[in-house]
C-alpha cells in the first residue's frame, strides 16, 4: 500500500499522460452517368450535412466558463491494485489542469499533478520529490501525441483538434459522425496520422460519453487511451460530467501495461480565486521520469 500510494501521482500522470473513392460504370467502353451514382452523390452529400450538423451539436454543448473546480474521490487500479484518497480537481482554460492528492481524514495533500500548456509537473509532498519536463520529455505523452491541448478537451468533455488549441468551425468537418447508425450513441471519428479518435456520442443530448485514443508506433507498438463520461452537471448554461474514467495501455520495457483512474467529483464550482502556478520548494529533490516509470511498472 504505501508502495502504490507513493507513485499514484506519478502513474496518474502518465495516464494524462497521454480523412472518397468515385465508381465508374462501364458500357460499350463508354462512361454513362447513371440514376444509380447521381443517387450515391446525394446520399453522400446527405451523409455528410447530417455528420456536419451532429458535430456541431457536440461543439454547441462545450462548457463557456474559464474555472472548474471540483472535489471528491481519486481512485487508482494498478494492476491487481486499487487505492482511492480524497482529490481536488482545479482547471483554468488553456493555463492549467490540476488534481491534488489528500491525505484520508485529515486532508493534507500528498501529491499534486499539474498540466500546463508548457510543461508537466509532479510533486509528491510526503517524499519531497518533484517531477517538472516539457512534454516532449515525458516519452509516453510524446509517443502518443498528447499535448496539454488534447489532455484539456478529454478532462473538458469536448472534441480534440490534434496539433491546435481548439477545435474551430472549419475543423467540424473533419469529423466523421455515422448518424445514420441508427442507436443510441452516436459514433464520431477522426484520423490524424498515426492516431485515431473514436467519441460515443449520445443521439439525443450530442453529449460525449466516451472517447477512445489509438495510436500505432512502429518502434512502440499499439497504445490506447479510454474515457469515459458519467454524472452530468450543470456548470454556466452546459453540462459537465463529475465521473470520468480514464485508462490506458501500453507497452514499455518491453512488456504490456495498463492502469485505470475513476475521478467522482461533487458540485463544481467556477471560481477564479487561485493560482494557477506552483512553486517548488528548494527542499524537493528531482526525480527523472524513466527512474519513476520503472517503479512504477514493478508495482503491477
Amino acid at each position: 500500500m504505501k508502495h502504490i500510494l507513493r507513485y499514484a501521482p506519478i502513474a496518474a500522470a502518465l495516464l494524462l499522460i497521454t480523412s472518397c473513392a468515385s465508381k465508374k460504370a462501364i458500357t460499350d467502353g463508354t462512361q454513362l452517368p447513371t440514376q444509380t451514382s447521381k443517387t450515391d452523390k446525394n446520399a453522400e452529400k446527405e451523409a455528410a450535412r447530417q455528420s456536419l450538423q451532429f458535430v456541431q451539436r457536440i461543439a454547441n454543448n462545450n462548457v463557456a466558463t474559464e474555472n472548474i473546480l471540483t472535489s471528491g474521490d481519486f481512485t487508482l487500479q494498478l494492476g491487481s491494485k486499487e487505492i482511492t484518497v480524497p482529490a481536488k480537481l482545479s482547471m483554468r482554460k488553456d493555463e492549467c489542469i490540476r488534481i491534488q492528492l489528500l491525505m484520508p481524514i485529515l486532508r493534507s495533500e500528498l501529491a499534486r499533478i499539474e498540466f500546463t500548456p508548457n510543461y508537466v509537473l509532479l510533486l509528491d509532498r510526503y517524499h519531497k520529490e518533484y517531477i517538472k519536463a516539457s512534454y516532449s520529455e515525458v516519452s509516453f505523452l510524446a509517443n502518443n501525441g498528447l499535448s496539454f491541448y488534447s489532455l484539456q478537451a478529454l478532462f473538458w468533455n469536448q472534441l480534440i483538434a490534434p496539433g491546435a488549441k481548439t477545435v474551430t468551425e472549419a475543423d467540424l468537418k473533419k469529423f466523421v459522425a455515422d448518424v445514420a447508425a441508427g442507436s443510441s450513441r452516436v459514433p464520431v471519428t477522426l484520423k490524424a496520422g498515426n492516431i485515431t479518435y473514436k467519441w460515443s456520442v449520445d443521439a439525443a443530448t450530442a453529449l460525449i460519453k466516451g472517447a477512445d485514443i489509438t495510436y500505432k508506433s512502429a518502434t512502440h507498438g499499439t497504445s490506447s487511451l479510454t474515457w469515459t463520461y458519467n454524472d452530468f452537471n450543470t456548470v454556466g448554461q452546459k453540462k459537465f460530467p463529475t465521473t470520468q474514467q480514464f485508462g490506458f495501455s501500453t507497452n514499455y520495457g518491453g512488456s504490456n501495461h495498463a492502469a485505470q483512474v475513476t475521478l467522482q467529483m461533487a458540485s463544481p464550482k467556477t471560481s477564479t480565486n487561485w493560482d494557477t502556478k506552483t512553486e517548488v520548494s528548494s527542499k524537493y529533490r528531482k526525480v527523472e521520469v524513466d527512474e519513476l516509470l520503472r517503479k512504477i511498472t514493478s508495482l503491477q
